[in-house]
């Protein structure tokens, strides 16, 4: 319901009394004044005449005021309180029209927070990009970061800390609500001099006398084992490291080889030195890439906008030699 104030003109002596006009009878009334026909206002309104006439009758005597002049077969005509309420009747409905829109707008606009958890080589890889890009799009919106093994990344969507994450889709548990965003090959990672840099793929067969420098955190160890043990090779691992980094570092200095996943836009490892990817020859099967949900977590607008987001910006990147999508 709607209060509204009669003009001072047609007021009660007692001072402008508040009187309640719903919104569905201000606007039968304008339409019948803009189309001078009963009629055609409850055309207009997809309802029947007599609920526009009722309508009209009764903020008539709300108002205590005669809006209209009721003339058989030649439709209605404003008197000359109806004219004076017509402007402020308009008003009113665009006024709730705006009202409306905007409402409608601040529901599209998302806000709060988002608890976003990453496997650690996935966020360095892509996350910042993914935060950048969501920042634009929904700058109300507060995304927490939460960086962690997978382990951990489990246990903070179990108890609700973390709402959407960003995970290799390896030894994953039943019953996770998966998306999946992308999948590529793993490669081998060689120093710059290695004697098989002319060659732009290499077995594991041919690098399993040398020092393998294993990226260690789960579920990347247990991964990337796997591929040896299913090519029939032993490696020989010589230092391994929870870090990304760390490992590529390592590699760079000469110190052995590793095999990783995940390949960042430069070839260059954090003390300015070369590192080699090349593609593995022996048969090894694509890591997917995908967004988690708890199963018991519901999809909000936020999670679906991240989600969105890391399909859009993550399948458009290329695999440094191949990409399934």
């Amino acid at each position: 319901m709607l209060l509204i104030c009669l003009p001072d003109s047609e007021a009660e002596p007692t001072g402008a009394a508040e009187l309640k006009v719903s919104l569905k009878q201000l606007s039968y009334f304008v339409a019948a004044a803009e189309t001078g026909s009963i009629a055609d206002a409850a055309r207009l309104a997809n309802v029947a005449q007599p609920s526009v006439s009722w309508a009209i009758l009764k903020m008539e005597e709300l108002l205590e005021l005669e809006l209209f002049v009721r003339q058989h077969a030649k439709g209605v005509s404003l008197t000359a309180g109806g004219h004076r309420l017509l402007p402020q009747a308009r008003a009113i409905l665009r006024m709730i029209e705006e009202f409306e829109a905007s409402a409608r707008s601040q529901a599209q606009e998302l806000t709060g927070a988002l608890h976003v958890g990453c496997y650690s080589t996935l966020g360095a890889a892509y996350l910042p990009a993914i935060i950048a890009e969501f920042a634009r799009r929904h700058p109300r919106v507060h995304i927490e970061i939460h960086e962690h093994t997978q382990d951990e990344i489990l246990e903070r969507l179990a108890n609700g800390t973390v709402e959407v994450a960003l995970a290799f889709n390896v030894d994953l548990p039943d019953g996770l609500i998966k998306l999946r965003i992308r999948s590529g090959a793993p490669y081998a990672l060689l120093p710059d001099g290695h004697r098989l840099l002319a060659r732009e793929s290499v077995s594991l067969k041919e690098l399993k006398d040398e020092p393998l420098i294993l990226l260690d955190s789960t579920p990347a160890r247990q991964y990337f084992l796997s591929l040896f043990d299913a090519a029939g090779v032993k490696p020989r691992i010589e230092h391994t490291s929870p870090s990304f980094e760390v490992v590529r570092g390592l590699v760079s200095q000469g110190l052995g080889y590793s095999v990783l996943i995940t390949r960042p836009l430069s070839d260059v490892s954090y003390d300015g030195l070369r590192v080699h990817p090349r593609q593995i020859s022996d048969k090894v099967p694509v890591l997917e890439t995908c967004t988690i949900r708890a199963p018991t977590s519901r999809t909000t607008r936020r999670s679906q906008a991240f989600q969105d987001i890391c399909v859009q910006l993550m399948s458009n990147r290329m695999d440094p030699f191949r990409s399934e999508r």
